[in-house]
């Protein structure tokens, strides 16, 4: 794995207005209080809790690093493009992101900032891809966040984590 950085670049924005992966990538994005405008994951409310079970969103965003994605497929043999693993935030130059934290804020091109809410977990919707692809993608799925300050982001823009 790539060595860890506090910075890095976003090498595609992705979303869907479905729940599943692939997200589809977009030359821009439009980043609201709760999420990417017109994805599925943009709520107020968590989607993917049964009725009667109501608990705020958490995950308005899920970003994961290009390292990971290109050493998950090439362990495995298979070709993984951007917005396949159900990212809404794709980077590079940050290595496997296990280095941020819960709390932590990633400071998405000049406008957005999220806070970290948790590591992501893979989930059993990959297994399109391949049999194996949830436990190899273990500990380096990338993390999910809320927002904090809305704006719109594109491939290229920076991204600077600022620790808590």
């Amino acid at each position: 794995m790539h060595q860890n950085s506090s910075s890095g670049t976003i090498v595609a924005v992705c979303s869907s207005p479905t729940s599943g992966v692939p997200k589809y990538p977009a030359p821009e994005v439009s980043v609201g209080i709760h999420g990417i405008d017109g994805d599925f994951h943009a709520s107020p409310i968590n989607k993917h809790k049964k009725s009667g079970e109501e608990e705020p969103n958490t995950r308005h965003l899920t970003i994961i690093a290009r390292e990971s994605v290109q050493t998950v497929a090439s362990e495995l043999g298979i070709q993984l493009p951007p917005g396949s693993i159900g990212e809404n935030v794709l980077v590079e130059g940050m290595g496997d992101l296990a280095q941020i934290n819960v709390g932590d804020i990633l400071r998405l091109g000049t406008e957005v900032s999220i806070k970290i809410t948790s590591q992501n977990r893979p989930c059993a919707t990959l297994n399109v891809y391949h049999n194996n692809i949830i436990k190899s993608f273990l500990g380096r799925r990338g993390v999910t966040a809320m927002v904090l300050e809305i704006g719109i982001l594109r491939p290229g823009d920076s991204v600077e984590l600022l620790q808590t």
